[in-house]
């Protein structure tokens, strides 16, 4: 077994609800509820930040409930395939690649609203005020422009929803230029060097970060218009181990929903990220996002 550092809980009450779940035939009943997450701090902190979630977890399942803290993203991703964690909270892209290596080791169920509430994010194509471009046809046979050739929300994730969308931006504009980043993309859209320019802005569109929210800072309304915009690209899920009974699943995913309503605090200290609230998510959600990253790796293997 992979090296990791561990903390356990249980409850009395263990037995008596193990064989209540054992009637659902799904699957044989777990023995223990065994958490993944990443870095030393929890050890260090003798996991205390995880303490509330693995409290509730084992009041409600009846079992023993084990913190697993891993070094690195790779040893948690290995755990996960090898069947030695039930429940973690990955990135999209540390799921992409959990499923291209084991499409069948994990289930994503919920993921985190982050900062300012947001969900995710959403590619979007914007044109100037003046010009004719409304929709995704009247881009056809003209100049467009995607922040940087090697990001994911820079271009290969609003390639890949165009594609989606049916709109091949290969066949179908006049040429592609790549600006270097999301703020010279705008500036060019802004000055007139392209027709439209792709970038992405945050599902609450709160967030700083967002580059169209940064570039329009200080000004009234917004210099540009909203001709498309693709489905969400969620924030990373928590997934849980496809194998476990579905008895447990269903106890896990609605009492970590309940906690992000009531609690996300501790649901944000048990997994170290920003989380402010939970929704449901499935691996449909991510297909998207996991064809950009395929294609990502796929032109840079090219490309060496």
């Amino acid at each position: 077994m992979r090296q990791a550092f561990k903390r356990a809980m249980s409850t009395a009450a263990a037995l008596g609800v193990v064989a209540g779940l054992m009637l659902s035939g799904q699957a044989p009943a777990a023995e223990s509820l065994k958490i993944g997450i990443l870095g030393g701090m929890a050890v260090e902190n003798g996991f205390e930040a995880q303490e509330c979630l693995m409290r509730d977890l084992a009041d409600r399942l009846g079992l023993p409930v084990t913190v697993n803290a891993f070094a690195s993203g790779k040893a948690l991703h290995d755990a996960l395939i090898a069947g030695e964690v039930d429940v973690a909270s990955l990135s999209p892209r540390a799921y992409s690649a959990l499923w291209r290596a084991s499409a069948a080791a994990v289930q994503p169920v919920l993921a985190p609203s982050g900062r300012g509430g947001s969900k995710g994010y959403r590619a979007v194509a914007l044109s100037l005020p003046q010009s004719d471009i409304t929709t995704l046809d009247a881009l056809k046979g003209r100049e467009i422009g995607f922040a940087d050739h090697r990001s994911l929300p820079g271009y290969f994730v609003p390639s890949v929803a165009l594609e989606r969308d049916g709109f091949k931006t290969e066949n179908e504009v006049r040429t592609v230029q790549f600006s270097g980043g999301h703020h010279a993309n705008l500036t060019a859209l802004e000055s007139g060097a392209i027709d439209a320019a792709f970038t992405w802005v945050t599902d609450s569109g709160k967030a700083a970060s967002d580059p169209l929210q940064s570039f329009k800072s200080g000004t009234e309304g917004s210099p540009f218009v909203e001709v498309w915009r693709s489905s969400l690209m969620p924030n990373g899920p928590i997934v849980l181990r496809k194998a476990l009974a579905e008895d447990v699943k269903q106890v896990v995913t609605d009492r970590m929903a309940h906690i992000g309503e009531t609690a996300p605090d501790c649901l944000a200290a048990a997994f170290g990220r920003p989380i402010t609230g939970l929704f449901p998510v499935d691996h449909a959600d991510y297909e998207t996002f996991i064809e950009a990253d395929l294609k990502r790796i796929s032109l840079s293997v090219a490309s060496n």
